[in-house]
């Protein structure tokens, strides 16, 4: 049933996240590690391949600028690329520790007492290795067979791009040609997983307060989260749908900033690489730099959503274990 005041629920969230100004640096290590959350799921590329000949074309002068980078500096970007992975690691743990730290700090201002951020970040460094277990369980499979496409596909179009690069085109057919039924088989798992994946998202934020809340264990807390939904289904489709509204405005004004930014950061090196410049190692430290300055520009922002929004997520859980309390005491 839908039994919820909303304009409340909404107007104590952003009472303790404006009157406990720590939560934003909370809701800024949680965005550290939640990514982009867009605009890499719609690219698609248009390979036509007909007869003895590919319609694929590189830029004039783009292979050899590719070359020769690769060539001095393959060392340099491959340890680029493990301290990026590095990174990602850490940030995520980071992030988890500042989910668990919000959602301990709502429920303890809500509860009338006086909160620190040393108190919620001790908290949500408490939390951190059932986190990380809570993680793996939940959204390990959809990891693992992200990876794998990652994998294949990279190495798919790897050979793809060295057979143009050796003026090879039939090879470049005979690999995309020959990959075709694996990316259908995929595609068919896929839209089993995304289902799968949108049911998983919506127990996760329930798990994740029976976690730390009610210090359940793992699969406790998935199984308490489900049957949070379940008792109060009305009430988290409609949270659910107000938050979509929310974060649609919200995305909105964040582009407005984000997006300058970005063309700021990248277009420069791109565009000169399409009218066949040289790539050199500046292009790549500019690239990098700007990317760096664009995510923390990008978790600054969203830090005020993921702070808003995981205080409302908790305030409604209390209300729906509240309401099945006393329907249990009655």
């Amino acid at each position: 049933g839908i039994s919820m005041d909303y304009g409340n629920l909404l107007k104590r969230a952003w009472h303790i996240v404006w009157n406990n100004k720590f939560m934003f640096v909370l809701g800024f290590l949680a965005a550290l590690g939640s990514g982009g959350n867009g605009g890499n799921g719609g690219a698609r590329g248009n390979f036509n391949v007909s007869g003895s000949s590919s319609d694929f074309n590189l830029p004039p002068g783009f292979a050899e600028n590719i070359e020769r980078y690769w060539a001095q500096y393959a060392g340099i970007t491959i340890a680029l690329v493990c301290l990026a992975i590095i990174l990602g690691i850490v940030f995520w743990l980071v992030s988890l520790v500042g989910q668990a730290g919000l959602i301990s700090a709502a429920s303890r201002i809500d509860s009338g007492e006086q909160v620190t951020l040393g108190d919620a970040f001790g908290a949500g460094t408490g939390a951190l290795v059932r986190m990380i277990g809570l993680n793996l369980i939940l959204y390990g499979p959809f990891i693992l067979l992200g990876l794998i496409f990652f994998g294949i596909a990279s190495v798919t179009v790897g050979s793809a791009v060295a057979s143009e690069f050796a003026g090879n085109p039939s090879n470049f057919e005979t690999i995309f040609s020959g990959i075709g039924p694996f990316f259908a088989c995929f595609g068919i798992l896929a839209c089993v997983m995304v289902p799968l994946g949108l049911i998983v998202t919506v127990i996760y934020p329930f798990a994740q307060r029976g976690l730390i809340l009610q210090e359940l264990g793992i699969v406790d807390s998935i199984r308490h989260g489900w049957n949070v939904i379940r008792d109060n289904i009305g009430d988290v489709f409609l949270l659910i749908l107000l938050f979509v509204v929310i974060g649609f405005v919200f995305g909105i004004a964040a582009a407005v900033v984000l997006l300058p930014a970005a063309a700021l950061a990248f277009l420069p090196t791109i565009v000169d690489l399409v009218r066949g410049g040289t790539l050199e190692i500046g292009n790549i430290a500019f690239m990098i730099g700007g990317g760096i300055c664009l995510g923390l520009l990008g978790a600054v922002i969203n830090s005020i959503m993921i702070a808003f929004r995981s205080t409302t997520v908790t305030l409604a859980y209390q209300e729906f274990i509240n309401k099945t309390n006393k329907l249990k005491a009655a």
